[in-house]
């Protein structure tokens, strides 16, 4: 401890000395370097490379992944966390990670045992204790059964629960207006405080969490971003810049306000003859969508609705046929789509919120955004126009410079960025 503290002692004055060497042209480059450092007969290299605080485990820890998701489980975003996870901590030395799947609602198919070897499974309460039993900390993600935690506490009370939070669900029931699916809040309020830290994906849904006062559990929270591993960093940029064409790609949830780039064209006379919109991911299989049907028959001129799907040949060409991706919404926990429209070097215009706010902030110049009126409709298309305005007045040349200085801002998101903040935080935990 007195080593490192001498050390960073002698290095504020190294830096000092530097500047004024370099002030009044004293010595030039390394030579600076020499005289200082034989000033202080300390070697270069405690000094100019001073390792970070490094982090050390004593022992293998063994960090059971609690989920209820896991490919060809789906339910939404969480499977994609999942697998994120499990493939970032692959032949780590200091974590292995364990999947450990609830299947009460779903049977865990045969192939999660082949791609998943060390695979636990949860079919009954009696379960939990063989789950757990060499389990040093319990990374949790379940959406459903939530009492397990409860169960999983009373049955291991040392044991530590890190509860990650993808979405409050609070914020999702008011922002969708309601829905069977959100209206369990309450159940994840309950997890929180039977937790003893919780995860949140961006510093906004901190924010969320502090005002719905769950900061006032005895519960110590973290912000950790989800990981995003580019796949287009270095494959041939294919984008079209010259197009014009918008495109939504996502959910159609009212946070999402999918339907705003087209009724946005429709609002604007001048770009209403010029520029098409692209719509995918509608869902007509279980109860139809009447508003979508009614919405591509009013503007068939300008809309084209492709149905969700997850044939990954139907996105391609979603991706291939647009200019301009769309990002909306009032309410975005994190933002897999502006890392992915980002990643793909493709313009984009985007709600300044949340987590994609977070994501481009270093970059936000390249990038157009619109400001979101959450609580006036007409207001948030009329913000949304003029942020269209904005993208169809840039070159086709500025279009591409600007996507791919956008890029820059993935960095902080790769996985051996994000590791390192979890393994900060298990450290924590265990010692």
């Amino acid at each position: 401890m007195i080593y490192h503290c001498i050390t960073g002692f002698f290095q504020n004055i190294f830096q000092i000395l530097c500047m004024v060497f370099e002030r009044f042209n004293l010595y030039v480059g390394n030579d600076i370097y020499k005289i200082i450092l034989s000033l202080f007969d300390i070697h270069s290299s405690n000094i100019l490379n001073t390792p970070k605080h490094e982090i050390i485990f004593h022992q293998k820890i063994k960090v059971g992944l609690l989920t209820n998701e896991i490919p060809p489980i789906v339910y939404g975003g969480v499977a994609t966390w999942i697998v994120n996870f499990i493939k970032m901590f692959e032949n780590d030395p200091d974590i292995e990670v364990i999947p450990i799947f609830l299947a009460y609602n779903d049977k865990l198919p045969e192939s999660c045992h082949k791609k998943y070897p060390s695979i636990r499974v949860i079919e009954k309460p009696e379960d939990i204790v063989s789950c757990f039993s060499d389990i040093d900390i319990c990374v949790n993600n379940l959406w459903i059964a939530l009492d397990t935690i409860t169960q999983i506490k009373d049955s291991f009370p040392e044991l530590n629960i890190i509860s990650v939070c993808h979405s409050l669900i609070r914020m999702e029931n008011i922002t969708n207006m309601g829905s069977c699916y959100t209206n369990n809040f309450n159940q994840q309020e309950i997890t929180f405080q039977n937790s003893d830290y919780v995860v949140l994906i961006s510093k906004a849904e901190e924010n969320y969490y502090n005002q719905f006062g769950y900061n006032l559990f005895d519960t110590k929270t973290r912000v950790i971003y989800n990981s995003y591993s580019p796949k287009y960093d270095h494959q041939e940029n294919k984008s079209n810049y010259d197009s014009n064409t918008l495109g939504y790609i996502g959910r159609h949830v009212p946070r999402k306000r999918p339907e705003i780039p087209i009724l946005a064209v429709s609002n604007r006379e001048n770009v209403k003859e010029n520029v098409k919109v692209i719509n995918m991911g509608v869902d007509y299989d279980k109860y139809d969508n009447e508003y979508w049907r009614k919405l591509q028959k009013e503007y068939e001129n300008n809309l084209v609705v492709i149905p969700f799907s997850t044939d990954e040949n139907v996105k391609e060409s979603y991706w291939k046929d647009i200019g301009v991706n769309c990002i909306t919404g009032i309410y975005e926990p994190f933002g897999y789509t502006i890392c992915e429209t980002i990643d793909r070097r493709v313009p984009v215009i985007v709600s300044d919120i949340d987590g994609p706010k977070e994501i481009i902030e270093e970059v936000k110049d390249s990038i157009v955004t619109y400001e979101v009126d959450v609580d006036n409709y007409q207001n948030d298309i009329h913000n949304f126009s003029v942020a269209l305005d904005k993208m169809l007045k840039i070159t086709p040349e500025q279009r591409k410079f600007n996507c791919e200085n956008a890029r820059k801002c993935l960095d902080k998101l790769r996985p051996e960025v994000i590791k390192e903040d979890w393994k900060q935080l298990i450290h924590e935990i265990i010692y």
